[in-house]
């Protein structure tokens, strides 16, 4: 595991209860960096090793936080089945591996769900990723065997997923998933929304959230310095930010905004926003630590209020959903959707947020049939 203190370490995730105790994720502090990673520890409250190996090797490659907790969360499901099964995973087969895609599937959740295909899909791609990280140091398994000589798979050189464009989600097996269209605001749904905000903060940030794209992260990661008033600029830019907001992007780039949603940051400075130490454009002015840099615990319990409110189903993200399918429904090519949204491949674009539903490829071939008869 190398410098990593789990001392006074947080529970920080779901746990599964075995016969022989519970496997658990944990929250921990890498003490050579400082910087906050999480680990997968047994039912004794001793540290799996090949896991955790794993997840320092990911946070050390400098992959997002959110992706490093999300890891060891699907290893944690995979461990917890290994030793309820007592199989030993070096000695796994592929044909025990799908036995643990009906155990994930069926396993007992907080609250008696299930998990989703999709969910399970992640899962696997975690467990593959953690085969192909023992394959590239030599160490052999029954499944890195049968998938390095498929004919389907050929071996890469070591170190070949290091580079950041590279997906870690490289699944052994994987199951069909039925895709879904992800859910979006109506423009009646939005005014609703905004509507129900009691303060300017919380009004701009929806506002921003629907009018550019951004992520939550993104957001609360901005500083005034930041946003150019005059011509309608905000810059989003990689950094740590000590409210752990995350921009995700791994470059720089800059969204356009409009004139209106310019006059309501400037409406936020004069009538809320105090004497600070600090350059985050969203802070929190009532409760809590006041004059602290917003979190994302503030923005989801206020999405929280804002559901009951309206009765409706509303999270930060489905305004980033909703954004991309207005330019894309506006005729935005899916190129300068993509450099809005700050994603690094189109592919990204296209088959995330080009979700038209029926009535739009309905109104698609009508437009098409006039332009023919003319």
């Amino acid at each position: 595991m190398g410098a990593v203190s789990v001392a006074n370490c947080a529970h920080a995730g779901s746990c599964l209860a075995l016969e022989a105790g519970v496997v658990k994720v944990q929250k921990i502090r890498v003490t050579d960096t400082g910087h906050l990673s999480w680990i997968v520890i047994d039912g004794e409250h001793v540290p799996v090793a090949v896991v955790n190996e794993y997840l320092i090797y990911l946070h050390r490659l400098g992959r997002s936080p959110n992706t490093v907790r999300a890891y060891a969360h699907h290893l944690q499901a995979y461990w917890a089945f290994l030793v309820e099964q007592k199989h030993d995973w070096r000695e796994l087969k592929l044909t025990q591996l799908a036995e643990f895609v009906s155990w994930v599937r069926h396993a007992a959740r907080a609250g008696g769900s299930h998990r989703s295909d999709a969910t399970i899909n992640l899962i696997l791609a975690a467990v593959g990723s953690l085969y192909d990280y023992q394959d590239r140091l030599g160490v052999e398994t029954s499944i890195s065997s049968s998938r390095r000589f498929g004919a389907k798979s050929p071996y890469k050189p070591f170190l070949h997923h290091i580079s950041r464009t590279q997906s870690l989600r490289h699944a052994v097996v994987r199951v069909r998933v039925i895709k879904r269209l992800p859910r979006v605001f109506s423009p009646s749904e939005v005014q609703s929304l905004l509507d129900a905000c009691t303060h300017l903060r919380d009004r701009l940030l929806l506002c921003l959230l629907h009018e550019s794209g951004m992520r939550i992260g993104q957001a609360l990661g901005l500083r005034h310095a930041d946003i150019r008033s005059y011509d309608g600029a905000i810059d989003i830019v990689p950094r740590v930010n000590s409210n752990g907001a995350l921009a995700k992007s791994r470059s720089p780039y800059v969204v356009h905004v409009s004139k209106q949603v310019m006059a309501l940051y400037a409406d936020y400075l004069v009538h809320e926003y105090g004497e600070v130490s600090h350059d985050y454009v969203f802070v929190n002015w009532w409760g809590g630590r006041l004059g602290a840099p917003m979190r994302y615990a503030t923005a989801i319990d206020l999405f929280r209020k804002l559901c009951k409110k309206t009765g409706l189903r509303a999270t930060p993200h489905m305004f980033r959903h909703t954004h991309a399918t207005d330019l894309l429904r506006a005729g935005w090519d899916a190129a300068y959707v993509q450099r809005r949204l700050g994603h690094a491949q189109i592919q990204t674009t296209i088959n995330t947020y080009a979700h038209l539903s029926i009535e739009d490829m309905g109104e698609m071939f009508e437009r098409y049939q006039k332009e023919r008869a003319r």
